[in-house]
């Protein structure tokens, strides 16, 4: 399907579409998968596209306080969390993330999630979900969520958050 506001969907099992969009985050250009999640009816409501416009046109505006909050959370909540007890393998899990271009070495943009229509009540809910590449293998793909609202920061956690 076509639709106007996300282009070319593709309607998926529970429900939801997924489509693709090319997105520059911090220099670098990522194919993105977009993830509306609707119910089973697969209908796109008006406060999902209203969400997305208004994430998108201010998405420019939103990529330096994203990868500041970024490597703060990563310094700060995760970095040598858990891990290997040897101090050579403990480095190599945690690499040093202090700048914009390390921390664009060790992430990747993946996904948007435009969140159901019964969450937009309470404002306008944007997931962006990442891979990353430090802590070991990720065997559980537990990157890095980043739940907005409002086109404001809400929360930075494990991307689990936006399911």
């Amino acid at each position: 399907m076509i639709e106007q506001t996300f282009g070319e969907l593709t309607k998926e099992d529970e429900g939801g579409w997924l489509g693709k969009k090319t997105l520059d985050f911090g220099g670098n250009v990522y194919s993105v998968d977009i993830l509306i999640q609707c119910e089973a009816n697969g209908e796109i409501s008006k406060r999902q596209k209203k969400a997305f416009k208004c994430f998108m046109q201010k998405w420019p505006d939103l990529q330096l306080e994203l990868i500041n909050a970024l490597i703060q959370y990563y310094n700060e909540e995760e970095r040598f969390s858990y891990g290997p007890e040897d101090p050579e393998e403990m480095a190599q899990w945690w690499p040093e993330i202090e700048t914009k271009e390390a921390l664009l070495q060790a992430v990747t943009l993946e996904t948007i999630v435009i969140t159901w229509d019964d969450m937009m009540e309470e404002g306008r809910y944007i997931y962006l979900l990442f891979s990353r590449k430090w802590g070991g293998e990720d065997l559980d793909d537990n990157g890095i969520g980043v739940c907005y609202i409002n086109e404001e920061i809400d929360e930075i956690a494990y991307k689990d958050i936006a399911f």
